[in-house]
């Protein structure tokens, strides 16, 4: 059975399959990556805070 572009329907869900994985694996990386960012930068900047008591906290309003 093909889809509307006459390319057998089978072939459309093997490559959407294939893609789909793909873009699954990217994104996990990517996840990995950014908690490795979020993770670093927390940690400079509970350095920085401590390394400066004598600097008042910001509030916010």
């Amino acid at each position: 059975m093909p889809d509307c572009r006459g390319e057998p329907l089978d072939e459309v869900l093997e490559r959407f399959t294939e893609s789909s994985g793909r873009a699954r694996d990217f994104a996990g990386g990517l996840h990995g990556n950014l908690s490795t960012a979020h993770s670093a930068v927390g940690h400079l900047a509970y350095n920085e805070a401590s390394e400066a008591p004598d600097q008042e906290p910001n509030s916010r309003s």
